[in-house]
Formats: C-alpha cells, sequence, structure tokens
C-alpha cells in the first residue's frame, strides 16, 4: 500500500518504523524544508518525500494527517478532491492493537480544558489498581509507541484527531467540558463542539459507555441514544474532602485539587473510574500519590506570602477564565499573553477589570485585548523579563500572581512547555534579586 504522512510531527515520526515493517511503500508529505537527519533516514529506508505537498500525496492509497493540519489547507483540499482515503496515527494504531487484543480496553478522554490532568489522573488510578496500563494519545506519548498487550489503554484525544479519523471510538469516553476553542481551525463553534460529539456518538454506537459533565448536555445531542449509556457528573460532587457519586464516597487527601478549576479533572477521572468497578480505598489511595502535572495552575514558589502560579498550559479563554476566577477573594496579579484563537474575549476582560489587582500583557495578545474596553488596570509589555521588571515594583505581600495566558505560546515560544519554563526561570531570578533587596 502506498501510504502519504500528511505533517511530520511527533506522532507520524513514531509511526513510519512500523509500517516499514508493514511492508508499505512510505512517502511523506509538508509544506516545510525536513531536518538533514529526517532527510537522511528517508534515503535509507527508500521512503520519497517532498517540501511542498503536491504529486506524492496526490498518488498515495492512504493519508495518515498529522492532526494540526487545517480543513481548509492545501493538503486536506488535495485529499477531499481526490477522494484519498485518510486517518490519523492514532485511529491506525488502535485498529492495529484491537486487531492483536481483542480484550483491551480503550478510554478516551477529551474536551475543551483539562484533558491531559484528567487523562494523566486516571491513567494514575487503573496502573495503580494494574500495572498493565498504558497512558498517553495527545497527552504526549503516541498509541503507536504503546506494547500490543496490555488491559488498559488511556488516552487523551483532541478535536483534531477526532476530526482526522473515521472510525475511532473509544469503549468507555469521558467529556469534561465544552467551551470555544480552536476556532482559528474549526469551521465555527458548531463544528468544534460536533466534531467534539462525535466521538461520544461511535462509543454510544458500539455499545460503550460515556461519562459527561452535565453543564455540557446543553451542547451536545444525544437523544438518539440509550440513556443507561450516558452518565452524568459534576465538580459540584466535591466538596473540598470527599467526592460522592451515588452510593459512592471517595475521601481527597491531595492539596493539588484545592484550586477550583482543577474539581473537573478530578470528578471526570473519579467517577470513570467508579464506573470500571474500581474501589473507593484503590481510588483514594492512587490520587494521594499522584503529581500534578507541569504548568497546570502549578504553585511554583511562595516567598514574602507572595504565590506564583504557573498556568501556561491555558492557551484559551475558557481555561484561563476559570483559573482566574479561583483568585476572587484573593489579591493577584494576571499576567496574559500568547497567540489568541479567534475568540471572544469579553468574560475574561470584565473578570480581570473587576477582581484582578493589576493586568499585564504581553506579546500578540496586546493587539487583541487593545480592542476591547479596558481600564488602568492593564498593563502592556514587550516580554516576559519586562513583566518581570515590573512585578518588583508592584508586588506586595500576600499577593498572587497567576500566569494563565489566554493564547497560545508561538509567538515568543515553540510551545506552551517552553513558555512555562520561561516563567519558572524568571521567578527563581525575581526570589534571588527580592532578597538582595535586605
Amino acid at each position: 500500500m502506498k501510504i502519504c504522512l500528511v505533517g511530520y510531527g511527533i506522532s507520524n515520526k513514531k509511526l513510519v518504523n512500523e509500517l516499514l515493517k508493514e511492508g508499505n511503500e512510505i512517502f511523506v508529505s509538508q509544506d516545510k524544508e525536513f531536518l538533514e537527519e529526517d532527510k537522511l533516514f528517508f534515503k535509507f529506508n527508500n521512503i520519497k518525500f517532498e517540501e511542498k505537498h503536491g504529486d506524492l500525496l496526490k498518488n498515495c492509497d492512504l493519508a495518515i494527517m498529522s492532526p494540526g493540519i487545517n480543513p481548509q489547507s492545501l493538503p486536506a483540499k488535495i485529499i477531499f478532491d481526490n477522494n484519498i482515503e485518510y486517518t490519523t496515527e492514532i485511529e491506525y494504531s488502535w485498529q492495529k492493537i484491537k486487531r492483536l487484543n481483542r480484550e483491551a480496553l480503550f478510554l478516551g478522554v477529551t474536551g475543551t480544558d483539562g484533558k491531559s490532568t484528567t487523562t494523566s489522573l486516571l491513567g494514575h488510578i487503573l496502573k495503580y489498581n494494574d500495572p498493565l496500563t498504558f497512558v498517553g494519545g495527545n497527552l504526549g506519548t503516541p498509541l503507536i509507541e504503546a506494547p500490543k498487550d496490555l488491559k488498559n489503554y488511556v488516552l487523551e484525544v483532541s478535536s483534531f484527531q477526532i476530526f482526522w479519523s473515521k472510525n475511532f471510538f473509544t469503549d468507555i469516553a469521558t467529556l469534561i467540558n465544552l467551551a470555544p476553542d480552536h476556532l482559528n481551525w474549526h469551521k465555527d463553534l458548531k463544528d468544534y463542539y460536533e466534531t467534539k460529539t462525535r466521538m461520544l456518538k461511535r462509543t454510544l454506537k458500539a455499545g460503550g459507555i460515556i461519562v459527561v459533565n452535565e453543564d455540557t448536555l446543553k451542547d451536545i445531542s444525544l437523544e438518539y441514544f440509550v440513556n443507561k449509556n450516558i452518565l452524568t457528573f459534576s465538580k459540584n460532587m466535591y466538596d473540598g474532602k470527599y467526592i460522592r457519586y451515588l452510593n459512592k464516597s471517595v475521601k481527597i487527601e491531595n492539596e493539588s485539587f484545592e484550586v477550583d478549576t482543577l474539581k473537573e479533572d478530578l470528578v471526570a477521572a473519579i467517577v470513570t473510574a467508579l464506573n470500571l468497578g474500581i474501589s473507593e480505598r484503590v481510588i483514594e489511595e492512587a490520587v494521594a500519590t499522584f503529581k500534578p502535572l507541569n504548568f497546570r495552575l502549578q504553585l511554583i514558589d511562595q516567598f514574602d506570602s507572595i504565590k506564583f502560579y504557573n498556568d501556561s498550559k491555558a492557551t484559551n479563554v475558557h481555561s484561563a477564565y476559570s483559573a482566574y476566577k479561583c483568585f476572587r477573594n484573593n489579591s493577584y496579579v494576571a499576567i496574559l499573553s500568547g497567540i489568541p484563537k479567534n475568540e471572544d474575549l469579553s468574560i475574561l476582560i470584565e473578570e480581570l477589570k473587576i477582581y484582578a489587582k493589576l493586568v499585564i500583557v504581553y506579546g500578540e495578545m496586546e493587539k487583541e485585548v487593545k480592542k476591547y474596553d479596558i481600564n488602568d488596570k492593564f498593563v502592556f509589555k514587550k516580554n516576559l523579563e519586562e513583566v518581570f521588571l515590573y512585578l518588583s515594583e508592584v508586588c506586595e505581600p500576600g499577593d498572587n500572581v497567576v500566569f494563565s495566558p489566554a493564547g497560545a505560546s508561538f509567538d515568543l515560544y515553540k510551545n506552551y512547555e517552553e513558555r512555562g519554563k520561561h516563567f519558572n526561570f524568571l521567578v527563581d531570578e525575581f526570589k534571588r534579586g527580592y532578597y538582595e533587596k535586605f
């Protein structure tokens, strides 16, 4: 079979060796220059490649799409115009494992915010209960790298992966929440929501179970399916000490979840685990040992009663708004940055105008914020270094510095991780300079 990898990101790179072992003829097509090491690998393995989408893509039997390929882009047009079959790494790998391991249980986690935390926590609980568990997908480790003989596969699934997959579903699918996001990629909000719902409907059609945030039911259409397979949850099930679900009660002893915006992630993971028959005791022990993900409203440091929170992973309005709401009753300095995603910032701007002590904006976000009716709390800087210089002038004991950007990182950084690491580095520098004043 002639298979073309469209885009050569992490997932497609990991897939190449598997495709070669199967004896396929491989093409690689992208619209930018390949690294020299990639070109050497292609030549050694007789893989044809093109640095502008064209004939190789047009003449393949199957296109495996990098999830970020926009449906309005040139390669998408070539695929649609030529009726080329397409799939994604996650779907290709899922089909392969399903053929070899019919007893495997697949769990998919999707939503607008909190996918990574929920997937990691759910995976941690399942691993605690049974070590034969893989955790990955959009979270970082592609499914193709998973052993084929495990019992459980816990996958974070993005709307991009769902869009480019035709048949992929999981035995249990969890929807954490829905809010506007990726509107620079999806046609509109309806398209974004319908794409997210597609995996849920496939799961229900196959006789699986979905676990859904009750707040999302108004935004998705599931009325044609059997209600017994639709389980709902709410962050209100968590009172800060216990999660109560039906006749079960799970005690939470992990300070990471004291911040309100993480409640949905926690409840979604635990309700899913409970419906797998995992005992409350096992869940409690697993949650107690769970370490939160980096850059997800993470408390980085505190000194002289000043706390620094890193939420670099908040790349959309809904995520940042949820984070800042947690600090309404505290003095806080908000930091916005990055590339907006064609979202309405009104709700976030109004939140900050009322409750923030100060709002510092840098990067591409400056142009977007200035389109709104803002007040004198908003201050604009060129970069994060300038932000911290300004913080040294305005921070006081009792303040919370909250870095929840609300935009993608690609204006100044390779990804949100690099942006988050830069923030952490500058917190350390700030701390040293702070104590040198005395």
